[in-house]
């Protein structure tokens, strides 16, 4: 997958980077129009000059060679998919071999139809004027050359094409921009496939259309036809020029019954070249082919994969619906967008290339059916329709789709297993989000350039002009405009901001710590192992219903119970060897149904129970009601406590989920005990064991300090705001946001680690920002130091909470060095120009100090960032006890040990995991808690986020990017820089993983959906009150959700009614 990946993105990233060189070779700015120059005279296409048309055509002609010797090579190193290359090389030895007419009636397997039979029995023909062996290096590249001809032709009809809009040169790095795409390489010379032998007759096709040939077409339609049924795809491009020239230009009955009588013709055509392979058994392999893979998916990741629908029936259902129907709407919805298209744009040439394009990827994005490979012919009629149209943003379409085939096509042939494969998997379904996001894309460029008449030499030379005012406005600042900047002025907290942010965090300090878990709980431990067996004594016969206990720090302690009514006499087992009474989860209050009917009750430590601590005991009978014992007093640790229970286990009076093993550890670290959970690093738990020592062993204290830690973060994304807008409302918006994010309410508050290293990583990119506004030029440099060790140590604080915490460091490591990249800069400006200054600061002293000042600040950092963060690390284990007398050092790296191979080793599934492509979309929410209450309301606790901020940030993620593209801006790529970090690595992440891990990316997400507010409301101040109608609506959401939030008892109606949006979302016990 890496090779994959790297293909995919450097292909990407080199074909948008030869956007601008290929423009520079745009002819006169009208002469490809039949425009005047200058002078008043015509301006011909020859106007450069002969020479410089030959070096183009030179160039071309390398190009095409070059392509052409990768493609054989690649041909003969890979023989291609086993299973279709043994498919065409055994097809060309039988149509050969037998002949035309029996290859149909044979028992192998065929479903191509005659026109590619045609070309096989060819290669069949020179295989055996040769005497090649069938399976032999040449007979495999002799296969695969329809194919890579047919790259070829295609190669050079684009340069054709481009010829007319642009000089020589620059139509052949259009095409090669084909000949050399990372896809059609693969699919024709590496794969063996046939896709190009069809296209490029489709391309030919819009090619003679375009220039008026219909009736031409409609025999290179037929050809393609033969060829493969795939061309049918481009039946709608046909019918928009028959509408173009036949009806709407210059109709007359001639035309058209000429038009008619041949369009029949090449139909029949079709119909005699099946003759000769037997007509009804040739025409078995379109109404077979129609008729086959009966899927929603075969391999193309497409909508239908991203719903994990790959091989699933085409005739399931979605919203009641078969998904053939709405692949079929699909199909004709794009239909009338084509012809609305091609309406709006009765003189644009360059339409057909674009409808061919716009139609096979929606269909193949939409319809049932597809296979992998069924989007190739639209990365052919892109780059012909930017040939024509030379728009920047036809290019950036034509760029995408091909990433998207490649990764799509590439992942078939050398990841997916067909034995073996998920539907699910988080990969194919990434590369479909990623075609549906450039279908999104599509459908603006088609808006932006198709839905409007166009007057194509004007387009072409707002084009020329606007590349030649880039070039100019670049030497332009390249001699005007200086580098150097002094240090940037960080904004201020005004009294309106902290009345706002006290406000704010008031109140939700108020709710936060609300109903956050008893202030009391059982204290005094009875250990049955150490203090002897518990014998109760009831007084007299009683039926006891359940048992109950609250456990003190070891986990899952196993008990014999007996009982009977006679002390002298024999004892009954209730919980005996083999079924040991398990006594639950600790710091809980955990029941056992006992049902039995005596006086006396002997608890006994079971064999495996070699530690132990009870809290406290307690028995009640059918009605609730809680039993004494006689002699209770003889137990005074198990029943001195019993106004604690309240008859259930419920969220605030004990532990849940899992998370119990955090506040265990904190147990044990402050009572100088093994410390069980080693999983992850221990100052998350230390800082816990810290409101545990203020309010004691309870629920309130051990989900105190995370609580707090929620509460800090307000301040936090407020001050970054600040720093970030310099604006009170913006301020206020974002913080209100984040604040009342379902996430953040419900993983600060349920005692786990998460919390911890979340503000870590927010206080580290805070101090990192504050860090770029400052220029060690101008600023003291131990000034400049303050935020960058502050950013350090708040890292190093991250590491040590959770691993996770490492992830943000590439994070703020890219953004340390851009900025010394930028000071690099600035002092390579400042030597060519010594005796000047920039902005305040002299270029002499910026050139003097330079290296000294960078190679101070990298010591610092490797100090504040190398040194301390290990120092913290290793510190945070003090407390941390493994049971041994190992030494610090030791006791760490063993430590390091046990977490990778646990971490690295962890396949265990999960009914509430989901991938990190679920995240954003809130797929799954995580179910931490349900109870059930004495009047059966239900109760429920689960972390998923606000849809108001969540959902809202995608949008804003893709806008930050946009901002990256357009404008180059330094906030929106310090967002993405900090919200990638964090997100990021869960891409290569196996494990089981849950929501909560995308907690530590929610206050980037949020600053995200800040910035874009802001700067909605900078274009259009109007929309300001819709942004605060947004933050209350998000709020009202809050209160909607606060029951499955905190645990509140609701009913089964109110959570299906209100908050069931999905059916994935489990909020609540509903059954």
């Amino acid at each position: 997958m890496a090779a994959i990946n790297f293909v995919a993105i450097a292909g990407l990233i080199a074909m948008l980077l030869c956007y601008k060189p290929v423009c520079s070779f745009i002819r006169g700015k009208e002469a490809a129009y039949g425009g005047k120059n200058g002078s008043g005279k015509k301006e011909s296409a020859v106007s450069y000059g002969a020479a410089d048309a030959k070096t183009g055509f030179m160039i071309f002609i390398f190009l095409f060679a070059v392509a052409l010797l990768i493609r054989l090579i690649a041909a003969a190193i890979y023989k291609g998919n086993e299973t279709d290359m043994n498919c065409f090389l055994l097809w060309s030895q039988s149509v050969f071999t037998d002949g035309l007419k029996k290859f149909y009636l044979s028992d192998s397997f065929h479903d191509y139809p005659p026109g590619y039979m045609y070309i096989l029995y060819v290669v069949g023909a020179i295989r055996a004027l040769f005497s090649w062996a069938w399976d032999s290096t040449a007979s495999i590249v002799l296969t695969k050359m329809p194919a890579i001809i047919a790259d070829m032709v295609t190669g050079w009809l684009i340069y054709k094409i481009a010829c007319k809009r642009m000089r020589e040169t620059g139509a052949a790095l259009v095409s090669a921009l084909y000949l050399l795409c990372p896809m059609i390489i693969l699919d024709s010379a590496v794969w063996g496939q046939t896709d190009s032998v069809f296209t490029v007759f489709m391309l030919l096709m819009c090619y003679l259309i375009s220039e008026k040939k219909l009736i031409l077409s409609y025999f290179v339609f037929a050809i393609g036809i033969l060829i493969k049924p795939q061309s049918l795809f481009f039946t709608p491009v046909l019918i928009c020029g028959i509408i173009d020239q036949v009806f709407l230009e210059d109709f007359n009955w001639k035309k058209f019954f000429k038009n008619l009588g041949l369009g029949v013709a090449a139909i029949l055509m079709i119909g005699v070249l099946m003759i000769p392979f037997g007509f009804s058994e040739a025409l078995k392999q379109y109404t077979g082919t129609l008729g086959s893979y009966e899927y929603a998916s075969i391999n193309a990741y497409n909508f239908w994969n991203m719903l994990g629908l790959n091989w699933s029936s085409q005739y399931d259902k979605l919203l009641g619906i078969q998904y053939k129907t709405w692949g079929t709407i699909a199909i004709i919805l794009t239909v009338i967008v084509a012809l609305i298209i091609s309406y709006r744009c009765k003189k644009n040439s360059g339409k057909y290339y674009y409808i061919g394009g716009f139609v096979v990827t929606v269909v193949f994005a939409f319809a049932v059916r597809m296979h992998e490979r069924y989007l190739f012919p639209a990365m052919v009629m892109f780059i012909a329709a930017f040939a024509v149209r030379l728009r920047k943003e036809i290019y950036i379409l034509y760029s995408l789709i091909c990433a998207v085939v490649f990764y799509n096509a590439a992942y078939v042939l050398f990841i997916y297993d067909v034995n073996n494969f998920d539907p699910k998997a988080p990969i194919p379904i990434a590369i479909s989000i990623g075609l549906l996001l450039t279908v999104a894309y599509m459908v603006y460029v088609t808006a932006k350039t198709y839905f409007a008449p166009a007057n194509e030499g004007q387009e072409i030379k707002a084009v020329s002009e606007q590349l030649e005012k880039e070039r100019e406005e670049k030497k332009t600042d390249k001699v005007k405009q200086s580098p150097i900047k002094k240090s940037g002025i960080l904004a201020k907290m005004t009294k309106r901001d902290f009345i706002a942010l006290g406000v704010i965090t008031l109140v939700y300090a108020v709710i936060a710590f609300a109903r956050l878990g008893e202030m009391n709980a059982p204290q005094t431990p009875y250990s049955v192992v150490k203090e002897g067996t518990v014998t109760l004594d009831m007084g007299q016969d009683v039926t006891v219903a359940k048992l109950w206990d609250f456990l003190g720090y070891q986990n899952n302690p196993t008990y014999y119970i007996e009982y009977t009514s006679d002390p002298n006499g024999a004892w009954t087992t209730l919980c005996g060897e083999g079924s040991e009474w398990d006594a639950g989860s600790v710091f809980k209050w955990n029941e056992k149904d006992i049902n039995v009917t005596a006086r006396y009750f002997r608890i006994s430590p079971s064999a495996n129970n070699g530690e132990d601590s009870i809290m406290e005991l307690v028995l009640t009978d059918a009605d609730g009601n809680k039993l004494t014992p006689v002699n209770s007093g003889q137990y005074a640790a198990l029943f001195d406590e019993q106004d604690l229970f309240e008859g259930r286990a419920t969220n605030l009076n004990g532990t849940y989920f899992v998370f119990f093993f955090k506040q265990k550890t904190a147990y044990e670290m402050i009572h100088h005990l093994y410390c069980y959970e080693n999983t992850h690093p221990p100052l998350g738990k230390v800082i816990m064991a810290v409101g545990v020592l203020i309010f004691g062993m309870c629920p309130f204290g051990w989900r105190f300090m995370g609580t707090l830690f929620g509460v800090l973060m307000l301040p936090v994304i407020y001050n970054f705001a600040k720093k970030f807008f310099n604006e009170t409302w913006i301020c206020i918006v974002t913080t209100l946001l984040f604040a009342f994010d379902f996430m953040h309410f419900v993983q600060t508050r349920i005692a786990t680690i998460d919390v911890f290293v979340t503000l870590f990583i927010m206080l580290s990119y805070y101090f990192m920002y504050c860090y770029t506004k400052l220029s060690f030029y101008d600023t003291p440099l131990k000034k400049t130091f303050i935020p960058l060790g502050l950013c350090g140590i708040a890292m190093g604080l991250g590491w040590a909470s959770k691993w996770t915490g490492i992830y943000s460091s590439a994070g703020l490591c890219v953004i340390f060095f851009v900025q010394m990249f930028k000071r690099f800069r600035e002092y390579q400006y400042a030597n060519k120009n010594i005796k000047g200054s920039s902005d305040g600061i002299e270029h002499k002293y910026i050139a003097d100090n330079f290296y000294k000042l960078f190679m101070k600040t990298i010591g610092f950092c490797c100090i504040f960032f190398v040194v301390i963060p290990v120092i913290i690390y290793v510190l945070s284990y003090i407390p941390f006890s493994d049971g041994t007398d190992r030494g610090l050092i030791t006791k760490v790296i063993e430590a390091q040990k046990t977490m990778f191979n646990y971490h690295s080793a962890l396949k265990d599934s999960h009914p509430y995991s989901s991938r990190w492509y679920q995240w954003p979309i809130m797929y799954r929410p995580m179910w931490y808690y349900s109870g059930v209450t004495a009047n059966d309301l239900r109760e429920g606790i689960s972390a998923f986020g606000n849809p108001l901020v969540w959902w809202a940030g995608i949008p804003a993620f893709i806008y930050m990017l946009y901002l990256i593209y357009k404008d180059r801006d330094k906030k929106a790529a310090f967002l993405t820089l900090g919200y990638m970090s964090q997100y990021a690595p869960w891409l290569l992440v196996t494990r089981t993983v849950f929501i909560y891990h995308y907690f530590p990316s929610v206050p980037f997400i949020t600053v995200m959906l800040g910035y874009s507010f802001y700067n909605i409301v900078r274009y259009k101040p109007k929309m300001k009150k819709f942004v605060y109608v947004y933050v209350a609506v998000a709020i009202g959401l809050f209160a909607l959700f606060y029951p499955v939030l905190s645990g509140y008892p609701i009913t089964v109606d109110y959570a299906n009614k209100f908050l069931k949006w999905f059916s994935t979302w489990v909020l609540v016990q509903t059954w």
